[in-house]
C-alpha cells in the first residue's frame, strides 16, 4: 500500500490520526519512528480498515475515535514511565486489547513489509 491512503483525508485516515495511535507506535516501536515508516504504517492500517465490510469498518472507526478520546481522558503518561504504559492502559479497556494488537500488527506489517522505496 502506498502512503496515499493516509494522506487522502478519508474518514478512517482522519480517525487514525485523531486516535493518537501513530504517535504511540513511534514511541513503542523504534522501527516506526521515522516519517517514512510512520506514513507507510498509517497508510496500511487505514487502507486495510477501509476495505472491511461496512459494519466492521464502522466499528473500527468508532474504536479508533474511542481510543483517541480515552487517551485524552486518561491524560499523559507520567514522566519516567515507559512508552508502553499508555498503550497498556488502553489495552485494559474492555475489548481494546485485541483491537490494539491487530492495529499494531497491521502498522508493523505496513511499514516493514519490504515495499520498495521509490
Amino acid at each position: 500500500m502506498s502512503g496515499s491512503h493516509a494522506e487522502n483525508g478519508s474518514r478512517m485516515a482522519r480517525a487514525l490520526r485523531a486516535s493518537g495511535l501513530p504517535r504511540r507506535w513511534a514511541a513503542r516501536y523504534p522501527a516506526l519512528a521515522g516519517p517514512r515508516a510512520s506514513a507507510r504504517a498509517a497508510a496500511h492500517v487505514s487502507g486495510t480498515l477501509e476495505r472491511l465490510p461496512r459494519s466492521y469498518r464502522f466499528g473500527a472507526e468508532v474504536a479508533l475515535r474511542i481510543a483517541g478520546l480515552a487517551l485524552r481522558v486518561a491524560g499523559p503518561v507520567p514522566a519516567g514511565s515507559s512508552a508502553r504504559a499508555g498503550h497498556d492502559r488502553l489495552a485494559r479497556l474492555p475489548g481494546f486489547g485485541r483491537f490494539l494488537d491487530l492495529v499494531d500488527a497491521l502498522a508493523l506489517y505496513g511499514a516493514l513489509d519490504g515495499e520498495r522505496d521509490t
